[in-house]
């Protein structure tokens, strides 16, 4: 797949960055230790050019993202798609870890995700089970219609620097 992508031009790196900030939740692609998959989603923040989710230790897609990868996926809303076989999406392939309490980090990334997803997020931190990961983009693949398939990997700094 990686060779039929094309190289993106200066509107298709500003249109992914449109289409990435469009989204407060993404859509999580794992893999259990027996192989299994696992499909969930969490909302999310950006920052220094990672990902950030905040989920339950106890909840299935966090004991698979230990594992150490994941696949984020955001998808255009079937009914904004004109076409439901070529809807816009986006894929970033990660690496990913956690982030323990003692990390400088922890808070001002907590911080900054109830500010941006509300006071949900100030319950959750009570929880003693609940986790920071960070999602680390290797690969990016931007598909905006039949044929017309993008490799935004080298582009990923630039879009996730400002993607807040």
């Amino acid at each position: 797949m990686m060779d039929t992508l094309r190289p993106p031009d200066e509107q298709k790196i500003a249109e992914a960055l449109d289409f990435i900030r469009s989204f407060s939740s993404v859509i999580i692609g794992s893999v259990s230790k027996s192989g299994e998959p696992h499909t969930s989603y969490a909302p999310y923040i950006t920052d220094s050019n990672k990902l950030y989710i905040y989920v339950s230790a106890l909840a299935q897609h966090a004991s698979t993202l230990k594992n150490g990868t994941a696949s984020l996926f955001f998808i255009e809303d079937e009914q904004q798609a004109k076409n439901i076989f070529a809807r816009r999406r986006l894929n970033l392939n990660c690496r990913v870890s956690s982030l323990k309490k003692s990390d400088p980090r922890y808070d001002r990334l907590l911080d900054t995700l109830q500010s941006k997803h509300g006071s949900t997020v100030k319950l959750l931190r009570t929880l003693p089970d609940f986790m920071l990961f960070e999602l680390d983009p290797e690969r990016a693949t931007f598909v905006t219609g039949f044929g017309a398939a993008y490799d935004l990997s080298e582009f990923m700094i630039e879009l996730l620097g400002t993607a807040k």
